[in-house]
């Protein structure tokens, strides 16, 4: 087999997501890519509240209860999951990443909420003390 010339750098390829404060649900580029996300338009979620799990089901049906739409970005994928954060009380205060999987089982994407790394933003001005 011939060397393959690697000439995507700058970027990771590993498969993430994030949910931010807001409630957005993101999946990088590396997601997009390895689990085929672009073919679909919508996306359902599901919450495992004894494994602290949340699943992905990608689709093209419109008409499946709960469906929300999957926008396409440049570098991934987002969801508008803020009802969905709030509902299941996620504990989200600031944009947390997380890895994603695909469960054998079920074939949805998963990311595990023990998993997640909070981004950490700096103070603003307002919040630093006084010397």
């Amino acid at each position: 087999m011939a060397f393959i010339r690697f000439t995507q750098s700058g970027r990771s390829f590993a498969a993430k997501a994030s949910i931010s404060r807001t409630g957005m649900l993101s999946l990088n580029d590396g997601a997009r890519r390895r689990f085929g996300i672009d073919r679909f338009k919508y996306c359902v979620l599901y919450y495992d509240p004894d494994t602290r799990r949340v699943g992905m089901e990608f689709t093209d049906d419109a008409e499946a209860e709960g469906v929300r739409k999957v926008r396409l970005r440049k570098t991934g994928a987002d969801v508008a999951a803020r009802s969905f954060v709030d509902f299941f009380d996620l504990g989200i205060r600031e944009t947390t990443a997380f890895p994603v999987e695909r469960d054998e089982g079920t074939g949805y994407l998963v990311i595990d909420l023990a998993q997640g790394t909070e981004r950490v933003t700096r103070a603003s001005p307002e919040s630093a003390t006084d010397n």
